[in-house]
């Protein structure tokens, strides 16, 4: 019996020791549990939080976007403007560009028409005079026609002739049977034009080949003449001729001979 006894309060204690055990096992899970409970609720806060935050940024985002939206539209639009500005002046720059360039080319025509009607008279004038002065330097050759100890038997006006394609015209041209001058008149002789009595010579061999035995010279006539035409006609070796009253004055009449090569 007694033996019994012991086995049971033997059993007991081991039963009160597993209950124990149990209980303090209970007591650490539920400390376990709140520990847990407690860090998925802080856990889920700070995941609220950030979702917020988050949130926040997607919202201030948009914002952003929407606000450099309407700048960008913003800009557009002003560039926009700025584009119909310019075309608007470049059309309007283009009108008044046309209108001034219509202007310009009417009064070039009128400038050009003004200076036709003045080339016109002129030459008219300058015409004119020329022919007033080979009628007077042709006249006093006809009365006398000697230069110096040359005698000459005819005298001729404005020869002009065309021959294989080469044309001129000379004022007034002395010959006799072996001597022949050339005479080129001017109103006021310019001695710029000097020299354009080579050219005359030249061309009268090409025109005239039943001269070529003749001994060619050159001269130059005007009413006035200033020194240094006189000097240059001189230097050339072309006789020099000055209308004084009805008479001839012979300026320079050392001469040199321009005949055939």
């Amino acid at each position: 019996m007694q033996k019994e006894t012991a086995n049971y309060e033997k059993v007991w204690n081991l039963l009160q020791e597993y209950i124990k055990a149990n209980k303090e096992s209970y007591c650490q899970l539920q400390e376990q549990m709140k520990e847990t409970d407690r860090l998925l609720k802080e856990q889920a806060r700070e995941t609220d939080r950030r979702m917020q935050e988050t949130d926040r940024r997607i919202q201030e985002t948009d914002r952003l976007l929407k606000e450099q939206s309407r700048e960008t539209d913003r800009r557009m639009q002003e560039t926009d403007r700025r584009m119909q500005e310019t075309d608007r002046l470049l059309k309007e720059q283009s009108r008044e560009t046309d209108r001034k360039m219509q202007e310009t080319d009417k009064q070039l025509k009128t400038t050009l028409k003004g200076i036709e009607k003045l080339e016109k008279t002129v030459g008219g004038i300058g015409n004119s005079n020329g022919y007033y002065a080979e009628d007077q330097f042709l006249n006093s050759f006809s009365k006398n026609m000697t230069i110096g100890e040359l005698t000459f038997d005819s005298i001729d006006r404005n020869m002009h002739r065309i021959r294989k394609g080469l044309e001129d015209e000379f004022d007034i041209v002395l010959t006799n049977s072996s001597v022949l001058v050339i005479i080129e008149v001017k109103y006021n002789y310019h001695h710029n034009d000097v020299e354009k009595v080579f050219k005359k010579i030249e061309n009268f061999r090409q025109l005239y080949p039943k001269y070529k035995d003749y001994k060619i010279f050159g001269g130059i006539a005007g009413l006035t003449m200033p020194k240094e035409t006189i000097d240059k006609a001189s230097e050339f070796g072309f006789f020099v001729f000055l209308q004084e009253g009805n008479d001839i004055k012979v300026l320079n009449d050392i001469v040199k001979e321009y005949g055939l090569k």
